[in-house]
């Protein structure tokens, strides 16, 4: 059984939609995207390593964790199929994404959602204190509002929230090679820090269009029902060749 990509319903003819979450996430955290896209879209999530109901171990390489999805992604694809990540997962997409279209393997979108692009700098904040380390991701907005007061319960989780950020702490950015795929940026309007170095994503692909929704850094839970509208209007003029609307860089 692949304990990497889960679908929340069986294979069909629909566009599917692989989604990479964010820092600590798992493949339930898309659950409430399916319900919504789930008529247009099969919706397949990542389940990283160590998260969720994968027992595998924590993986703290970004790389490592792009190659693993990519062996077990291709052999799923079908013929029209966009990539998702949100946070950290769009991070991850991206560089999937790089790989995929080395091989010739190109996706109908990717959506980019809520994180800055590859080359920033990440804060090392790894080797801190467990309640320093929580409140700092509190603090960035990267964990649901709903979990925020439950402390004693996110502590379960450090693990994996440990792992995830190490891998953005220790990402080197060396593929300089632009995407060809049209990439969509998403960003909360609250989420001054993502918003603002957005349009450093203009230097890695030659199509992106920015979309701004209501809500913080955790937009995505927030604005399920946007952000699906949103998916699913792209997708569709994309199938349609309606490509004018993406701005050439």
């Amino acid at each position: 059984m692949n304990q990497l990509i889960k679908p929340f319903e069986p294979s069909s003819d629909k566009v599917q939609l692989f989604c990479f979450p964010f820092a600590g996430g798992y493949s339930v955290s898309f659950r409430p995207l399916h319900a919504h896209m789930k008529d247009y879209c099969q919706v397949l999530a990542i389940e990283p390593a160590g998260h969720g109901t994968n027992r595998l171990p924590l993986v703290e390489n970004l790389e490592k964790l792009v190659d693993m999805y990519i062996e077990e992604l291709v052999p799923l694809l079908g013929k029209s199929f966009a990539l998702f990540g949100h946070s950290m997962g769009g991070l991850v997409a991206y560089r999937v994404a790089q790989k995929l279209e080395r091989r010739g393997i190109i996706p109908q979108a990717i959506f980019i959602s809520a994180v800055q692009p590859p080359q920033a700098r990440y804060e090392n904040v790894t080797d801190l204190e467990d309640e320093a380390f929580l409140d700092y991701v509190i603090s960035i907005g990267g964990i649901p509002s709903e979990l925020v007061k439950e402390k004693e319960f996110l502590s379960f989780f450090l693990p994996a929230f440990r792992a995830d950020f190490k891998a953005l702490e220790t990402f080197e950015h060396t593929d300089r090679t632009l995407l060809q795929s049209p990439v969509h940026i998403f960003n909360g309007e609250q989420d001054e820090k993502c918003s603002r170095e957005a349009f450093g994503w203009k230097k890695w692909a030659h199509r992106v269009r920015f979309h701004q929704f209501q809500g913080g850094h955790m937009f995505l839970l927030s604005e399920t029902g946007e952000v699906a509208k949103t998916i699913q209007l792209i997708l569709t003029s994309s199938i349609h060749g309606e490509q004018n609307q993406y701005s050439d860089n």
